[in-house]
């Protein structure tokens, strides 16, 4: 048996190993699972972890932006979103919050096209922003 005919076989045998790997990372519905976040809490936001409550919502995410921040995701009653702690001057749009030193953006309702409700959004981004004041010191 030489190279070119195992080669086939061996191809056949990676296609399927990806196809797997592939396969093993979608939920059963279809859609594809979260990994779980680390359970270290984020120094920047004064020691938050997944699991922690604020203003009635529980974060069930915390993950590194690529601009050098954190998405921080909340979820309550079937409803979940994303806020976005980034240093200040990283984004070209101005933040809807903003604090000495980050900038809160906020989005990624789910399910899609639900609104999210104002006053969890000033209390939670006001805690946020308390939360880095505290981290800073």
């Amino acid at each position: 048996m030489t190279l070119r005919d195992t080669l086939p076989a061996a191809m056949i045998a990676a296609a399927c190993a990806v196809a797997t790997v592939v396969l093993a990372a979608r939920a059963p519905d279809g859609a594809t699972t979260r990994r779980e976040p680390a359970a270290t809490p984020a120094p920047l936001l004064d020691g938050l972890r997944v699991g922690d409550r604020i203003a009635g919502w529980t974060v069930t995410g915390i993950d590194p932006t690529r601009d050098g921040g954190l998405d921080v995701t909340v979820a309550r009653d079937g409803m979940a979103f994303a806020l976005a702690v980034v240093p200040l001057g990283v984004r070209p749009e101005p933040p809807p919050f903003a604090g000495d030193t980050h900038a809160i953006y906020y989005g990624h309702a789910r399910p899609p096209g639900t609104q999210i409700p104002a006053g969890a959004l000033r209390a939670i981004t006001a805690d946020l922003l308390r939360r880095l004041d505290r981290a800073a010191r």
